[in-house]
């Protein structure tokens, strides 16, 4: 992954100067936010933690108050502030260090004294996180952090041989959710009661309860057979899912994924979150709310593996699963004039025509009528007129046609033998279905939002409900 940008908060009633200044920390790299108000600050602060806040010092709102405020919406992330003055002076420094800011910048702004303030509020930013780490204790649930764990690890791997334990990582599931609903404040009080029936589930079975980062926990447990580590998660999982939750969260359930992997000794925490990460994305590609294991993840890649193997994936899948059904069928003494008009109206390229049973006589386009319809204008007088021309006159007869039980890969076989690129799917010799060789080969492109999305402006009329596949039409 890419390395996260430093967020800056930059607060000043004076637009021109939040452009001018944004314009520069975004060439050297900063994500930043802006805001006119205190409120604006606040609600700024609260919605995307700041690394720097920067606050101009003309403003009425440049106080100990907003500085406070920001720092609250983040109590367990450090916040570096800036103060912009004038003309600063001792008194002024001294009372923007009382207030609560770190640093200080002279107005106007020189733009290389700001980069220089970034860069050491940067070594502050780093201290203080190592700083949490070596404290060992996560600030928001009170459990023990990524840095405890690593040295649980080593610890543990001091003069062992083999297995030493199991690490399992939990993340609840769809936990988003609980912060647009009952904002981080609430949102971390349900983190601090999950965190709570974790540490009770482990009290019993010498198991570490860490906290991973965001929503998510990490357990070490003791070593043991894998049925017994899976059991042991499963019942966490049951608890959380039963647990009676008080304050902002009640009422709330919750439910967790968990990626569970063997732990050896003298593993690093690094290499060992790894594979318990992908343990953790396969319980959720699996509906979530379960207990997914690394064998198992190596067991599905094999099974995967020989499933996706050449042609299994489709050896089931027959033509009448891959042909665009046929929304118009043409009778063959259908006029040209009519079946052309059908065809504009339908948008469609291609239709086959049928005898009086029904049955499939052979396949008409919009180009072919359409060059029918010119050659009628243009008859010598005496002939016959154009509109009585009909369709059976100017259709392809000769078109290939296979059983609606033909296996895709006989279908692709002939696309591939063949220079034909259109086929009629039948049954009973009645036409079901066409098939575009460029259809078949737009099946493995790469569907977006906006694949079907109009080529022309829309005019408001029933024409515009027309959604074409691409593959069937102009």
């Amino acid at each position: 992954m890419p390395p996260r940008p430093f967020t800056v908060l930059l607060v000043s009633p004076d637009r021109l100067h939040l452009r001018r200044v944004t314009r520069f920390l975004d060439v050297f790299g900063y994500d930043v936010r802006q805001a006119t108000s205190a409120s604006q600050a606040q609600a700024a602060a609260a919605a995307a933690h700041p690394d720097f806040l920067i606050v101009d010092g003309t403003a009425s709102f440049a106080d100990s108050a907003l500085c406070q405020a920001v720092r609250r919406s983040w109590p367990s992330r450090p916040t570096y502030s800036l103060l912009m003055v004038e003309r600063p002076e001792v008194g002024d420094l001294t009372a923007a260090l009382e207030a609560g800011f770190d640093d200080f910048l002279a107005l106007p702004v020189a733009f290389g004294e700001l980069l220089a303030r970034l860069r050491a509020g940067a070594r502050w930013l780093a201290y203080e996180t190592r700083l949490a780490e070596q404290s060992g204790v996560d600030p928001r649930t009170g459990l023990a952090n990524r840095a405890a764990l690593a040295s649980a690890l080593t610890q543990r791997s001091k003069g062992a041989a083999g297995a030493i334990g199991w690490l399992a990582l939990l993340d609840l599931d769809y936990f988003q959710r609980v912060v647009d609903q009952l904002g981080r404040g609430g949102a971390e009080e349900l983190l601090r009661q999950a965190a709570q029936i974790l540490q009770r589930a482990a009290q019993d079975s010498a198991a570490l309860v860490a906290a991973w980062g965001d929503d998510q926990f990490a357990v070490l447990l003791p070593a043991s057979d894998e049925a017994r580590a899976k059991s042991w998660c499963q019942q966490v999982l049951s608890s959380l899912a039963g647990a009676t939750l008080a304050g902002p969260a009640a009422g709330w359930s919750l439910t967790a994924s968990c990626g569970l992997t063997e732990v050896a000794a003298g593993e690093a925490l690094e290499v060992v979150a790894v594979r318990v990460q992908r343990a953790l994305a396969l319980a959720k590609a699996s509906g979530r709310d379960c207990v997914v294991s690394t064998s198992e993840v190596d067991r599905e890649a094999e099974a995967w593996a020989a499933l996706a193997a050449e042609g299994q994936l489709f050896q089931t899948t027959l033509a009448r699963d891959v042909m665009h059904p046929c929304p118009l069928l043409l009778p063959a003494d259908e006029t040209v004039e009519l079946a052309y008009s059908l065809l504009v109206q339908t948008g469609l390229a291609q239709v086959p025509v049928v005898d009086a049973e029904g049955r499939l006589v052979g396949v008409v386009g919009r180009d072919q009528l359409a060059a029918a319809r010119l050659r009628g204008r243009v008859r010598p007088a005496g002939s016959a007129h154009s509109s009585l021309r009909l369709v059976r006159q100017v259709m392809t007869a000769d078109v290939p046609r296979f059983e609606e039980t033909m296996p895709l890969a006989e279908l692709l076989e002939f696309f591939t033998d063949e220079t034909a690129t259109l086929a009629v799917i039948v049954r009973d010799k009645r036409p079901r279905g066409l098939v575009h060789c460029h259809a078949l080969a737009a099946l493995n492109e790469r569907l977006t939002a906006d694949h079907f999305v109009a080529s022309r402006p829309l005019a408001g009329t029933s024409d515009d409900l027309l959604v074409p596949d691409l593959a069937m039409a102009d």
